[in-house]
């Protein structure tokens, strides 16, 4: 009898036209170890029976799952991936004089739920194949470090209904992108110019990136065959983050703005962008990259180090409207895809 084998494992993904109908063949395999955890909420009541024993019957009264994927980040995924963190879209510009060049910018829907739902596929096909619907995302998480040899590494984690055993589907080839160098990274921070505008070099050294969902998983009476998970999705109230560390350079020559933006509790529009490969030397020349936009004032002050040598800072920005965006934040992944 076989066992389920590590690296025999394959990850899928299929977007749902419908929240919570399943959709048995994923249109992406996931280059990223797809973990879902089935789980059962038990009830068991305090009984008084005149013994030692403290429980005499149970009720499974929930079920579901969760789930989470993580590795290196990649353009080429960003799109599919982002219509369960910010809204279902899968339009795309070509930048100008750009004929390789694909961009696919995603400015969350703010004032209605449009957030895609996926079935989700993992396993050993040898094995046992586990597939889960109605699979929400929670939170999306980016980590960018210069000082580490690690690529850029990105995380997703969500919930869904309790999984199924199926066959294994047939997968389709993987699409992997250019893995994206945080030695490469640019952040721009602008306060009355247009963001993109003012780009800080030469000091910036790490940035994490925080963007929960909102969702919400609701459970209502389904009948006696309605089975035991959610039955429904909303939204709550939602913010981003994102912090950055900075070396401290003399505020005296105008090098520091970010102290001093800070010092002057100036609300910001930053911009980070995670680089990749080159795709094409045009004019300008384009580069593969993941980007947040993110508005709001820099927060959460923090003194750091780096190499045990020289003064850093730390700074949060936690998304607030703009008025331009018409959001608190935006996703942008250019890479050569054509489509999700």
């Amino acid at each position: 009898m076989p066992a389920a084998e590590l690296a025999f494992e394959k990850s899928g993904l299929v977007l749902e036209t419908t929240r919570g109908t399943a959709i048995t063949t994923p249109t992406h395999t996931l280059p990223y170890p797809l973990i879902i955890t089935p789980s059962r909420t038990k009830y068991r009541p305090a009984e008084q029976r005149g013994t030692l024993v403290k429980n005499y019957r149970s009720k499974t009264t929930q079920t579901g799952c969760t789930w989470e994927l993580a590795g290196p980040a990649d353009p080429n995924y960003a799109p599919v991936l982002w219509n369960l963190v910010g809204k279902a879209y899968s339009t795309f510009t070509t930048p100008t004089n750009g004929v390789l060049t694909r961009l696919f910018t995603m400015t969350p829907t703010i004032g209605s739920d449009d957030l895609k739902s996926a079935t989700l596929t993992g396993g050993d096909p040898a094995v046992q194949i586990f597939q889960a619907a109605y699979c929400m995302a929670d939170e999306f998480t980016v980590s960018a470090d210069a000082t580490s040899d690690e690529a850029v590494q990105w995380a997703l984690k969500g919930a869904g209904l309790f999984p199924t055993r199926v066959s294994a589907p047939t997968f389709p080839a993987l699409i992997p992108g250019d893995l994206l160098a945080p030695s490469a990274m640019q952040l721009w921070i602008d306060t009355s110019s247009a963001i993109g505008t003012t780009e800080i070099t030469g000091r910036f050294i790490k940035t994490d990136w925080t963007i929960p969902t909102g969702v919400a998983y609701k459970r209502y009476a389904n009948g006696v065959t309605g089975g035991l998970g959610f039955t429904k999705a909303g939204r709550m109230v939602r913010e981003a983050q994102a912090t950055i560390e900075v070396e401290l350079n003399d505020l005296s020559i105008g090098a520091g703005k970010e102290y001093l933006n800070w010092e002057a509790d100036t609300t910001v529009k930053m911009r980070i962008r995670l680089n990749g490969a080159l795709i094409e030397s045009v004019t300008p020349d384009y580069y593969s990259y993941i980007q947040l936009d993110i508005y709001g004032p820099l927060d959460a002050f923090a003194w750091s180090s780096v190499a045990d040598a020289n003064r850093t800072m730390k700074f949060t920005v936690t998304s607030q409207y703009d008025s331009t965006l018409a959001a608190d934040w935006s996703l942008s992944a250019q890479s050569q895809r054509t489509a999700l």
